[in-house]
């Protein structure tokens, strides 16, 4: 299901440990064009969102980047040039060196060389590494650029259940966002101030909120609430599926990601609208099937 206005060589990262940074991170992607897109997210961008964003733009790495000053301009959070093996910490936005590659690792940014070859895909190097070591606490972010550098790390993020968004129409080359949401790996289609306005909803979440002191997203639901018994009798009706047949945190990574990406707040608005005929295969959960 994708959420949008009403006008519309693989990356293998090695296993990473559980970072320990329970906030969600943003990883932004861009290439051409991609730079005023982030000026315009940044306007917007509240700068108490309790997330961490990391940008990754294509660069000559013949040139100095001016990237950390520029955008410093534009929000009140700091913006810094990554060292390596730095923290990653909320309220922060952390720049690529112009003439480097990155990874995460144990919720430590890792500088890597960059060649020739990794600097086309330095967008789905970081998205990847992110989607491992993050899990559904990540956020991906294409911006405009030429080509399809982003496609397969967003794809990963949102196989391991985080949100993505792609820029839409508005981006001055239309390339790389068009790749990822052809794809079907994008959640919403939006300009840079909507993607903007919708992170700092995003941030607002009951379940966003609280999951800053949650190891697993899933313990955010205790099994024996009642209304998800609710819930998973609807859906059972719905489906035709004995839910008892899957592995509960599942199930719960779901609920959760489905209340994410609709803008509801709380089991029991969930499982009214479950009752809902005509909203019912919208708000059930995909991917389940007898």
């Amino acid at each position: 299901m994708v959420i949008k206005k009403s006008k519309s060589k693989s990356v293998k990262p090695k296993p990473i440990p559980a970072s320990g940074s329970y906030f969600p991170v943003v990883a932004i992607g861009a290439s051409a064009g991609g730079l005023e897109a982030m000026m315009e997210l940044l306007k917007y961008l509240p700068s108490n969102t309790g997330m961490a964003f990391i940008y990754v733009q294509h660069l000559s790495p013949d040139h100095k980047s001016l990237l950390t000053e520029i955008l410093s301009k534009k929000t009140k959070m700091k913006v810094q040039e990554i060292d390596d093996m730095d923290k990653i910490k909320p309220d922060n936005v952390f720049v690529i060196p112009y003439n480097k590659g990155i990874e995460v690792t144990d919720g430590h940014i890792k500088l890597i060389p960059r060649s020739d070859s990794s600097a086309a895909i330095s967008i789905d190097i970081l998205f990847s590494s992110l989607a491992h070591a993050q899990k559904e606490r990540v956020i991906g972010i294409v911006l405009s650029g030429s080509a399809s550098d982003g496609t397969i790390g967003i794809k990963d993020i949102k196989h391991e259940g985080g949100l993505t968004f792609a820029q839409d129409d508005s981006a001055k080359f239309t390339s790389m966002p068009h790749s990822a949401i052809a794809a079907g790996a994008v959640d919403f289609i939006l300009s840079p101030k909507e993607i903007a306005l919708e992170l700092a909803r995003l941030s607002k979440h009951p379940f966003v909120k609280t999951s800053i002191t949650k190891q697993n997203t899933e313990d955010l639901i205790d099994n024996n609430n009642p209304d998800l018994k609710i819930i998973l009798n609807q859906l059972h009706k719905i489906k035709g599926v004995d839910f008892s047949a899957y592995k509960m945190n599942t199930i719960k990574r779901r609920i959760i990601r489905r209340m994410l990406l609709y803008k509801i707040t709380t089991l029991k608005e969930y499982g009214k609208l479950l009752t809902q005929k005509k909203r019912r295969d919208r708000y059930s959960l995909s991917g389940f099937t007898h």
